[in-house]
């Protein structure tokens, strides 16, 4: 069954399965487009309950609109605590819908969303209201995206990141430093991907971003990964 809702003013997209875990699905800076619309499907068809906030509330950019979606992002980051805080929302949301075991899986942005929103900070910003912190989520995926010293060192269940060899638009990500915001971390699994590109997941974009072999060992490990955690 898949369907739109609204919680908490969030509108989401809702793609159920028959299991008992669930996952909230975290788009990148073009906003809910069908690519993640799809991804949440996928997850339902390997038995995860997906939930994909909008974030941006109704934004978003093609994807030949990269300066769209650049201004989207920054607009977004001016209140990230807002971000973090609707993640946790979505969390909570699913746990309210009955599942025991939720776990979060982001890509670009939503990857550094996802890690923010895995952590202990309360918030990102003093001057920003109190985030509600939702029970906490009992795994991590996040694709090639984090806002560095956001909380991530804070996160005691499972993490498991990818990361692009050839990281181009964010260098927090980039192979050299992913490593270092998570040193000394037995709980999180990294993998760095020869020869790809930034945002190589992502099936919508031509051969020179989207590694078909790559995204789907990564696909691979992520779904083994929520098996594991959220069994």
């Amino acid at each position: 069954m898949i369907e739109l809702i609204e919680f908490d003013d969030i509108k989401a997209y809702l793609s159920e399965a028959d299991g008992g875990a669930a996952v909230v699905v975290l788009h990148e800076w073009w906003g809910l487009v069908p690519h993640i619309l799809d991804v949440a499907d996928r997850f339902a068809a390997e038995g995860f309950t997906a939930l994909a906030p909008d974030l941006y509330h109704g934004a978003m950019a093609a994807n030949e609109e990269p300066d769209l979606a650049e201004k989207l992002l920054m607009r977004m980051q001016q209140n990230s605590a807002r971000a973090v805080s609707e993640a946790r929302r979505a969390v909570a949301e699913l746990r309210r819908r009955g599942y025991a075991k939720v776990g979060i899986v982001g890509f670009c942005m939503g990857g550094a969303v996802a890690l923010a929103a895995s952590g202990d900070l309360l918030s990102l910003d003093l001057d920003a209201p109190p985030i509600p912190q939702a029970r906490s989520v009992d795994a991590t995926v996040a694709f090639y995206g984090i806002w560095p010293k956001s909380g991530e060192d804070s996160i005691g269940t499972p993490v498991l990141i990818h990361v692009a060899e050839h990281e181009e638009h964010n260098p927090p990500a980039l192979p050299e430093n992913f490593p270092k915001w998570f040193a000394g971390m037995d709980n999180v699994e990294m993998h760095i991907y020869p020869g790809t590109d930034h945002a190589f997941f992502n099936d919508t974009h031509g051969p020179d971003c989207y590694d078909e072999a790559n995204a789907h060992l990564a696909w691979n490990r992520t779904i083994n990964f929520l098996r594991a955690h959220l069994a």
